[in-house]
């Protein structure tokens, strides 16, 4: 053999072995790309309480279907650039064409809100990272909303009105319409109405006061909304209630997980508890107890039915959801129906039992598990935009390089 022939025999060895490297090095490669993937920083009750404080005084199903919508950002954005052209049409029409959207249920049930969905639009950023809070943290973000509520009955500024109701049961403190057919969408300054010194959420629009506003005690109601016409749908209003003790919103009897492919670590629900709220801290109010706790959220955890088989952590479906129709039973000697208080925070228990409201339809078709993603090995938090001088700022959301157009709903375990 000559030496030309030499050297063309080692060049072709030399490409033969860098492909069958290149082959088996790809799925490697994209195995680490796969588990490296988007971090999520834990956030502590500081920056929950500032995250959850614009919607925590809100009725209970209207907080169940914002905490839900917002881990779809991108639909919520479409969904109310939808509604602003076509707020015209009659509720019933409105209510129709949202039906046969490709939107999350949770998304469609707020096009009865235009002015929650608008205000979700406006502020991105935030409603994004709210997302992001809920999924990975939910039986945190519950904790944090009522740890506001809390402190807001404390003040005396949270109260039952001729528009909601608002009392203690199995030391939750719930919010229900008096008149379940009628929604009154309370208006407050999220930043002033629990004191001077809470430090806003860096960037968050505040929607001026609506047109017909009755002020009181720090919050306001404008028109109420009637939710019968969008009753005849499962999405509607009576199918959404957030279930304080375990953690985790409630469509239909079923704990809803959401599908969305935007947010950290999906695959993942309640990957990120921290029960930040079940010890004394700072952003904790003294004489808190939180509803829900973290070893609850686990011993309800059941792995997704996905591809890949369990995942983490999934709560199942708890009992009942709490009054999500709008008609609470009196708890046992603790209703404020009259003296428009909830009872002293002493009454309030760190492990309530599960409570439902049963809406009158079937629950929809289950949606399957996705399948369970590696978990990140990286946790830090890349955030936005600097935190102020009083209060750390949540970290900012990555949004991945492809989002689809619109994601297909979540996974409802029903019991």
């Amino acid at each position: 053999m000559n030496s030309k022939s030499t050297i063309l025999l080692y060049q072709g060895m030399r490409q033969s072995l860098a492909l069958l490297l290149s082959v088996m090095l790809i799925p490697l490669a994209q195995l680490d790309l796969n588990a490296q993937g988007p971090a999520y920083a834990p956030l502590e009750a500081v920056q929950l309480d500032q995250l959850v404080a614009p919607v925590a005084l809100y009725p209970d199903a209207l907080v169940a279907q914002i905490l839900t919508a917002s881990t779809y950002p991108d639909q919520v954005a479409q969904a109310d650039a939808w509604s602003q052209q076509n707020i015209g049409l009659p509720p019933d029409q409105r209510a129709g064409i949202a039906n046969g959207m490709n939107w999350d249920p949770s998304v469609k049930a707020l096009i009865a809100f235009p002015s929650v969905l608008d205000n979700l639009a406006r502020n991105t950023a935030w409603t994004s990272q709210l997302g992001n809070a809920y999924y990975n943290q939910p039986s945190d973000v519950m904790n944090a909303v009522q740890a506001m509520r809390f402190q807001a009955q404390q003040a005396g500024t949270l109260v039952t009105t001729a528009q909601q109701r608002v009392y203690v049961d199995n030391g939750q403190i719930l919010i229900v319409p008096i008149n379940p057919a009628l929604v009154y969408v309370p208006y407050y300054n999220p930043w002033r109405v629990w004191g001077g010194l809470f430090v806003a959420y860096p960037g968050y629009y505040v929607l001026p006061p609506p047109p017909g506003l009755v002020l009181g005690l720090g919050i306001g109601f404008a028109v109420g909304i009637s939710v019968g016409l969008f009753a005849h749908y499962g999405w509607g209003w009576g199918a959404w209630s957030p279930n304080w003790g375990g953690g985790v919103v409630l469509y239909n009897h079923g704990a809803y997980y959401s599908r969305s492919e935007t947010v950290y670590n999906h695959g993942h629900f309640g990957g990120y508890n921290r029960g930040v709220f079940e010890h004394e801290g700072h952003g904790v109010p003294g004489g808190f107890h939180a509803p829900g706790t973290r070893a609850g959220f686990a011993a309800r955890a059941e792995g997704p039915r996905g591809v890949g088989g369990a995942g983490v952590g999934r709560p199942a479906a708890a009992g009942r959801p709490a009054a999500s129709a709008g008609r609470p039973a009196a708890s046992a000697g603790r209703p404020a129906a009259s003296a428009g208080r909830p009872t002293s925070p002493a009454a309030h228990s760190a492990a309530p039992a599960a409570r439902s409201a049963a809406p009158a339809r079937s629950a929809p078709a289950s949606h399957a598990a996705p399948a369970s993603h590696a978990a990140p090995a990286a946790r830090s938090a890349a955030p936005a935009r600097s935190a102020p001088a009083a209060h750390s700022a949540p970290a900012a959301h990555a949004a991945p390089a492809a989002r689809p157009a619109a994601g297909g709903g979540g996974h409802n375990n029903k019991k």
